[in-house]
């Protein structure tokens, strides 16, 4: 038996052992996502490693069909690996994935450590390529200014890779004088922007951290029962067509990883930029495509301002 297989088998003993424990999940406390779900394989599948930045059924039902789609156009099997914030570092690091589909910070820094290449980035239908991050309170909060976060409890997805689930937020704070880190009461992390946006309407947390169309795509999901029960700090003013607090930033990235066959990485690259816009596999996801080609540049330059992880690697 091979040492993938041994990980897998060892990864989804993990997975039905934590599943065995779970308790239903609550509105009034959040709940973390599942960290890895691996599926059962052959030596001669591609695994796409999926950011789960819900959960890894969420994953499954908003990412699925492009793997789905590359599997058929490509006449090769294909299985979605949902990974979280941390593991995805470590499976990109023990070759266990062949690409990735995450968010761009989190991409940008594993780029800088194990030089993938970026095939194509995922065009939003009213973004485009790019997309960006709210800060947000109750509508009711006595929270009017960015300088009114001092001293209270403020929640992000990740303070180390999520982009518009923390660090993007947390620049923007840091060129306003406002250092999260210290002068927050507590500045704690959710994992999943559901439960940001639902502790911060029931009064678990003072304000949080989430990424452009979250509470759309809530709104309309039924989740969230009305927008008037939440506002939006700092709001930028431009003509951007969801509404935010922070600047702009370049959307999802399909990379390849180093090692990943170059016949396949070119095949992957093709069938991504040909899918047209009305594919259904964009449907879940609010996309109209992929675009080739995108400069990720500001990115850099904010893990290297910041120094977050793989600041100091070479690009």
């Amino acid at each position: 038996m091979s040492n993938r297989s041994i990980i897998i088998k060892l990864l989804i003993i993990v997975l039905l052992l934590t599943a065995c424990s779970a308790e239903a999940p609550s509105q009034s406390t959040p709940e973390p996502i599942a960290t890895v779900r691996v599926q059962s394989d052959s030596e001669d599948t591609v695994r796409v490693g999926v950011l789960a930045i819900r959960s890894a059924e969420a994953a499954n039902a908003q990412y699925g069909g492009i793997i789905a789609y590359l599997e058929e156009t490509l006449e090769r099997p294909f299985v979605l690996v949902p990974v979280t914030q941390d593991s995805q570092f470590e499976l990109v690091e023990a070759g266990e994935l062949d690409f990735t589909l995450n968010n761009p910070l989190a991409a940008v820094q594993i780029q800088r450590l194990h030089n993938t290449e970026f095939l194509a980035t995922l065009s939003r239908i009213n973004g485009g390529t790019f997309f960006s991050a709210l800060i947000i309170v109750r509508a009711d909060s006595d929270i009017e200014a960015l300088e009114d976060l001092q001293d209270k409890h403020v929640t992000c997805v990740d303070q180390v890779t999520a982009a518009a689930g923390c660090i993007f937020q947390v620049f923007h704070l840091l060129e306003n004088d406002i250092d999260p880190y210290t002068d927050f009461a507590e500045f704690s992390e959710t994992p999943s922007q559901d439960n940001i946006v639902l502790g911060v309407v029931n009064g678990t947390f003072d304000a949080g951290f989430i990424r452009t169309g979250q509470l759309e795509r809530m709104l309309a999901e039924g989740t969230l029962l009305s927008l008037d029960d939440i506002r939006i700090l700092d709001q930028a003013d431009d003509d951007f067509f969801f509404p935010h607090t922070t600047a702009l930033y370049p959307e999802w990235p399909f990379a390849a990883l180093e090692n990943t066959d170059p016949t396949l990485v070119g095949a992957v690259r093709d069938a991504l930029l040909a899918m047209p816009e009305d594919h259904p596999a964009f449907e879940g996801i609010g996309a109209n495509g992929f675009v080739a080609d995108v400069d990720y540049s500001q990115l850099d330059n904010l893990v290297e301002t910041l120094q977050l992880v793989s600041w100091d690697a070479g690009n």
